[in-house]
């Protein structure tokens, strides 16, 4: 016979998960032990959120489904401000909250709470394990839900009497692994053609990279390919950073508010028009600035700004279509438009070189990363920067080389979070 905790572990493995961060403690202790019998990475952490936040950071940086496992009441509540930084930061996480039996429910039962109604509001998929049978096809979904579409947190909530009771291992059915990346689709041709004919026409286009591109298998080489073939200038999000390489000729991040300020046509590849970007609005875009977009979600499409043409699909696949309709064609518009933001770039670049070499004490921060940023460049490292002037100016003098390589306040996320990431990259 197998029990529940033997169970929902083994349907983690089958599906592909190889750590799992968190507290043991009731009424999960038995999934904790199950866990590493089953091979699993179990790393325990000294609090709930640190854990939340190193299962999602270890999605991140792996692009594989990492699992958080709590203990009920308080230690699922927790989770809560980690579960909606992965959910809108688009980091896949998949938390198993134990609770009470099902049979104290509002007797008050050890830590009871409504933990589904809480986990709701952040999460992209909810559900309680009600039978060792469905555990298998659950777990699935689970993992189908974080990984597919845009990432994000779910929740299993996991009674303490599923996870002792036991049933026969032929009564437990089988479900298939899922492959972890999502099916792929494409726009039209016709909407290629369309966004194509637009980038041509622009006197001053300008691609933004977001961090949705390195959720495509091939986003991060395509996107370089098609910057390469069509000689536009372009700029990362702060998410962004990394998915083509900032040594970049035409990375004109330097040159950002002129860029933004200018530009007559924005291209965003996985990139959101939120705050970050301005939501896209005057003074810090132009007025009349057009925008295409590709982006695997519909609903960003038209979000503050209305969306030109929509390219809805796999970032990386739309892109190889969009290079290869390019053929030989590249930008080479208005010289005006180049010179200026290559101007502007070389003349910021000045101006933060002479602050980082700049010697009196107390260092400025630009002087005191530049040691740390010479130090990084030549190691195989992960950045984990936080705080307003830390994480802004970091983000200039750090140099961004591979995707995924940095982890940083992004749309959503308190500063403090660093030890729950420290402890994942330690792990990595």
């Amino acid at each position: 016979s197998m029990d529940g905790a033997t169970i929902i572990t083994k349907a983690l493995k089958d599906q592909g998960v190889e750590y799992v961060f968190g507290i043991v403690g009731f009424p999960v202790i038995e999934v904790g032990v199950a866990a590493q019998a089953q091979g699993l990475k179990f790393v325990a952490c000294r609090n709930e959120q640190s854990a939340c936040y190193a299962a999602q950071a270890m999605g991140y940086l792996t692009r594989k489904p990492v699992a958080c496992l709590v203990v009920s009441g308080p230690g699922v509540l927790h989770t809560i401000g980690g579960l909606a930084n992965a959910t809108v930061n688009c980091w896949p996480v998949i938390c198993i909250g134990g609770s009470s039996d099902r049979d104290q429910d509002g007797r008050g039962g050890f830590q009871e709470w409504p933990q589904m109604e809480s986990a709701r509001a952040a999460c992209k998929f909810v559900a309680q394990i009600s039978s060792l049978q469905s555990i298998p096809y659950l777990v699935q979904k689970a993992i189908r839900s974080c990984l597919y579409g845009r990432p994000g947190a779910v929740y299993l909530d996991l009674p303490g009497n599923i996870v002792l009771s036991t049933c026969e291992e032929s009564t437990i059915p089988v479900v298939e692994k899922i492959p972890l990346w999502a099916p792929v689709s494409v726009p039209p041709l016709p909407f290629i053609n369309d966004a194509l004919s637009l980038l041509k026409e622009a006197k001053r286009p300008l691609v933004i990279i977001g961090k949705g591109a390195a959720w495509s298998e091939r986003g991060s080489l395509m996107s370089q390919q098609f910057l390469t073939r069509t000689q536009l200038p372009w700029l990362p999000t702060p998410g962004g950073k990394g998915i083509v390489s900032d040594t970049h000729p035409n990375n004109v991040n330097a040159a950002r508010s002129f860029a933004l300020r200018n530009a007559d046509l924005v291209f965003l590849i996985g990139a959101r028009l939120n705050w970050m970007l301005h939501f896209g609005l005057p003074p810090r875009f132009n007025k009349d600035c057009k925008v295409v977009q590709v982006d695997l979600c519909a609903e960003e499409f038209h979000q503050n700004l209305k969306t030109s043409v929509a390219l809805l699909g796999d970032i990386g696949e739309t892109l190889a279509l969009m290079t290869r309709e390019c053929g030989n064609w590249e930008w080479k518009g208005s010289n005006d438009w180049m010179t200026s933001l290559r101007e502007n770039r070389d003349k910021n670049i000045r101006t933060v070189e002479d602050m980082a070499n700049e010697s009196e004490t107390p260092l400025n921060y630009f002087a005191a990363y530049q040691p740390i940023a010479a130090w990084a460049e030549k190691h195989d490292v992960i950045v984990v920067n936080e705080g307003a002037n830390t994480m802004d100016i970091g983000r200039t003098m750090l140099k961004s080389f591979p995707p995924q390589k940095k982890t940083r306040c992004w749309n959503f996320r308190n500063d403090g979070s660093w030890p729950g990431i420290r402890s994942c990259c330690s792990t990595l």
